[in-house]
């Protein structure tokens, strides 16, 4: 059970991997929300992808329809019969998921919120520094996967074919770079002034790399934040292209994984990096870089919030979040890219 959200969901990923190395017979699926179903579905060991559609049940407490439709999702679960599930989100839907396929073991982190502890039979201790994929990786183990770490994601045919079509119109050259600046949360998000100052700097840093064009992806919706942050002309040598809204999440995965390297705030975008081995450099407000960070790359994140003490949901407070992050200066994102790119050249 890892329903969302997208970042977390990528890195999820080596639970599966250890679960199907210590079992290679076993059956095993994945509940995932619908709209992040193409970030696993073609990850290999994985059996099936279980689509909850959060947004429609959202409904469910009015709308008698929707109540149906909720019964029969959580029927079909109960009907699967697992043998052992595991809560890798902690939180109340999870664990209520858990709770209804009445299997005969079901692990959790004894930390899980929301009373979502309350629907294991194996409550496992993990430790509140301790970084996301590690904790993930003790629930598997309890319930029987192998050690080890397996980052390893796999973008779906669809999202590659989808990828290459677009970067055929648009004019992307053989290597690029990709830059991920828009943020749903207001208190990760860098001033964009700043992001087309860094870029304007770094465009001769690009081009000395073999760099031509620079991708800057979002959701849709997110069309104005993107905008905003790409420079208003593009340099002698480096193209910028505003791809909001123009990429699923396959084709942004199939993005990221052909790329040189990903610019990115605290979002999906580093967590996709580390899963296609590209490198990257991550910017972080009122965020944990060693626990909620791309896994294994936290000395490539810049910390606004470093030497402050940090919960594991500050983050939302925008406040907070943006006055760490304007503590992020050009230069810094700047010295770190660079430094980056010449260890990536290696």
């Amino acid at each position: 059970m890892r329903p969302s959200a997208l970042g977390d969901v990528c890195r999820t990923v080596p639970v599966l991997h250890s679960l199907r190395a210590a079992d290679p017979q076993a059956v095993i699926d994945w509940v995932v929300e619908d709209r992040w179903v193409d970030a696993v579905r073609s990850t290999p060991g994985l059996n099936e992808v279980i689509a909850f559609p959060k947004r429609r049940f959202r409904a469910v407490a009015w709308n008698p329809v929707v109540m149906a439709e909720c019964a029969r999702w959580f029927a079909r679960l109960h009907a699967r019969k697992y043998d052992t599930v595991i809560d890798a989100q902690g939180l109340a839907r999870s664990g209520l998921m858990s709770l209804a396929t009445r299997a005969r073991v079901r692990v959790a982190s004894s930390r899980a919120l929301e009373f979502a502890w309350v629907a294991a039979t194996h409550r496992v201790a993990t430790a509140p520094d301790e970084h996301v994929v590690d904790s993930m990786l003790h629930l598997a183990e309890a319930a029987g996967g192998s050690p080890g770490i397996d980052m390893r994601l796999s973008a779906p045919r669809e999202g590659v074919d989808a990828w290459a079509r677009l970067r055929t119109d648009i004019g992307v050259g053989h290597r690029y770079a990709v830059v991920a600046a828009a943020n749903r949360w207001e208190g990760k998000r860098w001033p964009a002034t700043r992001w087309q100052d860094a870029l304007a700097v770094l465009g001769a840093d690009f081009a000395r790399h073999g760099i031509t064009d620079v991708c800057h992806i979002g959701a849709a919706g997110e069309e104005s934040q993107v905008g905003e942050c790409v420079p208003s002309v593009d340099s002698a040598t480096i193209r910028h292209h505003a791809l909001a809204g123009r990429t699923d999440v396959a084709a942004t995965m199939a993005a990221i994984a052909g790329s040189a390297m990903v610019l990115s705030l605290d979002s999906a975008a580093a967590h996709i990096a580390v899963g296609f081995a590209v490198p990257l450099v991550a910017l972080f407000g009122a965020s944990r870089p060693h626990v909620d960070g791309p896994y294994g790359e936290s000395r490539w994140c810049l910390h606004g919030g470093e030497g402050e003490r940090l919960g594991p949901r500050m983050h939302r407070d925008a406040l907070v979040g943006q006055a760490m992050m304007q503590r992020l200066a050009v230069a810094a994102v700047v010295d770190r890219v660079r430094a980056r790119l010449a260890e990536s050249k290696r």
